[in-house]
């Protein structure tokens, strides 16, 4: 995967802003600093930021208790969104379903769009 997607992916911002990091030199894989973006990073490579670790996950999935006052959406002018109830820096990850503002239950929250389908598409209920 290019490097400037894997970091985008890990919300270090978007392809440009990451692109900038790597260009001033912020990036260094197997300790050795990398200047382009679209350097090849491979599954055993040791990827840092400014002196940190950053550990590739492809998924990732949360099982949240949606409280009421919520919204199950990724943004909404009116109400806060379940979005803002989930620790992640990753930028792709979507509620599986959806709850009313003023349900609360179980739900599902992941960037795995397999899974989204399988879950709700009404052939598989």
């Amino acid at each position: 995967m290019r490097l400037d997607k894997y970091l985008s992916h890990m919300g270090f911002g978007t392809r440009n802003d990451v692109k900038k990091l790597i260009k001033n030199g912020w990036v260094t894989i197997n300790d050795v600093t990398i200047k382009k973006a679209d350097y090849n990073v491979k599954e055993d490579d040791k990827v840092f930021v400014d002196d940190e670790p950053v550990n590739y996950v492809e998924f990732e999935y949360y099982i949240l208790n949606k409280p009421q006052g919520y919204v199950s959406a990724t943004e909404d002018m009116l109400y806060p969104t379940v979005m803002e109830l989930i620790q992640s820096q990753r930028h792709d990850l979507y509620p599986v379903g959806r709850l009313d503002v003023d349900t609360e239950g179980l739900l599902l929250i992941s960037n795995d769009g397999k899974l989204t389908h399988e879950v709700l598409s009404p052939k598989n209920m």
